[in-house]
């Protein structure tokens, strides 16, 4: 804390050193002077060196311009007069002179025959400037043309000027100080291709010295070299990463975390990844199991079985008929199903996780059908056939045989999809490579009169392996 204080209020006298123009005005009256003029009138006198001209503003009278100059020494100075009075009472009197910011002095309560005297400096003018403020001002030139032992060397003298600022003057020997030694470390740092490292130290300077070109080039150059190693970095590391070289990875992401790249949020996060998945690999976490039910008896799941962190799973199952309805080759009583089930894996106790969550099934049954209050079994029963309340289906004569036989029209072999929300609920072991997984299925169809079509529950085992 103490040294970002101490670099706050080095940043403060850098700035205050290097304002321009600014003229520095003080009160010099003496209580003793009497105006001589009007009765009513008072007179305010400026004096200043005669290479600064300066001019008047007045906030409550149409003129302030001097009745009379005359040259003191090396100083012009200046006299007007102003009428004095309740009405004149918070008077603002502006100097301006070309090069310098106005001044602004306040004449508030001028008493009439009243004498005010005021001196305006440029405080960092070397003209007439006295020991004090020469050699400060001297030491001020030499620290923005970067000669900083020049300037040092300055401040060392005014040491012993009777009119010296202590506390400014060390606080100027402390500057010079302070901008020599980042610059030091700067260079350091530089050579030794910590290129932000570098930079931070060069941003210091340029802070205290804005003037300091040297330090603002490096600046520059580092950031530079180091935006362009920072990307490389990353980009390699990337490359490693997709080609599951991780240990390559890992090392290069920690170095753009350690060099604090812009990408560290980025490299920190692939880190993470990268250690997750050497726990997930050392633990046997993915399992991928053959599952295998008496209605769908081709299906497979995989999922993740972590040891302290909640994982998914995925899983899937249909039967033969399937295909043949994808090549549209199926037909009565053929019965295409297919399970779809996600979820969550939680550990219980080593080598037991459960797993559950929602799932949906669709399954196939044929004929056109009709809700009717009186017609409940016009539904397929549950090995698919459509019934026959009505007299759909038609006896044809075999003349060859002499029999009749039963055959479904067109109509009746129309497939049509039912549907059941299908949550599932089970648990897994593993032991080493070797996997085993117990599913119970549980269906609400959505058509209640389908439900004894779809079935209410399913058992379904898996067997395989975990890597």
């Amino acid at each position: 804390m103490k040294r970002i204080i101490s670099l706050a209020v080095m940043c403060l006298m850098a700035c205050v050193a290097f304002s321009q123009n600014l003229l520095e005005i003080t009160d010099i009256s003496q209580p003793n002077d009497v105006y001589t003029g009007d009765n009513d009138r008072a007179a305010v006198i400026f004096k200043c060196n005669q290479s600064i001209p300066l001019t008047f503003e007045s906030s409550m009278d149409k003129s302030a311009t001097p009745y009379n100059t005359e040259l003191e020494g090396s100083d012009m100075v200046y006299y007007i007069e102003f009428h004095t009075g309740q009405k004149y009472r918070g008077r603002m009197l502006t100097i301006t002179s070309p090069g310098y910011a106005p001044a602004t002095v306040f004449i508030d309560d001028l008493q009439p025959k009243q004498v005010l005297t005021y001196q305006a400096i440029d405080p960092n003018s070397t003209v007439d400037a006295g020991c004090y403020r020469g050699h400060r001002n001297k030491g001020m030139e030499e620290l923005k043309n970067m000669n900083y032992q020049e300037a040092r060397d300055q401040f060392v003298v005014a040491r012993g000027c009777t009119d010296v600022d202590s506390l400014e003057n060390e606080n100027n020997i402390a500057l010079v100080d302070t901008i020599l030694h980042y610059r030091e470390i700067g260079e350091q740092k530089f050579k030794l291709l910590d290129y932000y490292g570098a930079s931070e130290y060069y941003n210091r300077v340029m802070e205290l010295n804005p003037y300091d070109n040297l330090a603002a080039n490096r600046y520059n150059n580092c950031l530079t070299k180091f935006f362009s190693e920072c990307d490389m970095t990353y980009k390699q590391a990337d490359f490693y990463y997709n080609e599951k070289q991780f240990d390559k990875a890992r090392e290069l992401y920690a170095l753009a975390v350690k060099n604090n790249c812009p990408t560290k949020v980025q490299a920190q996060e692939q880190i993470n990844r990268i250690d997750q998945i050497k726990v997930d690999k050392k633990s046997h976490a993915r399992v991928f199991t053959y599952e295998f039910s008496k209605d769908t008896p081709i299906g497979f799941s995989y999922g993740k079985y972590k040891k302290h962190k909640v994982g998914g799973f995925f899983s899937m199952s249909l039967n033969s008929k399937v295909f043949e309805m994808m090549r549209n080759d199926c037909r009565t009583p053929d019965m295409p199903e297919v399970n779809v089930n996600f979820g969550w894996t939680v550990k219980i106790v080593n080598p037991v996780w459960i797993f559950f969550g929602p799932g949906a099934t669709t399954k196939v049954y044929y004929g056109k059908y009709e809700v009717t209050d009186d017609h409940d079994d016009i539904y397929p029963n549950k090995k698919g056939y459509p019934n026959d309340p009505d007299g759909v289906l038609k006896p044809k004569d075999d003349e060859k045989e002499n029999k009749k036989i039963q055959e479904y029209t067109k109509d009746d072999q129309k497939a049509n999809l039912a549907w059941a929300i299908s949550p599932v609920i089970g648990v897994c072991a593993k032991y080493s490579y070797f996997a085993l997984r117990l599913t119970y299925q549980y269906r609400f169809a959505m058509d209640s009169h389908l439900k004894d079509f779809m079935g209410s529950q399913r058992l379904s085992i898996g067997v395989g392996v975990s890597f």
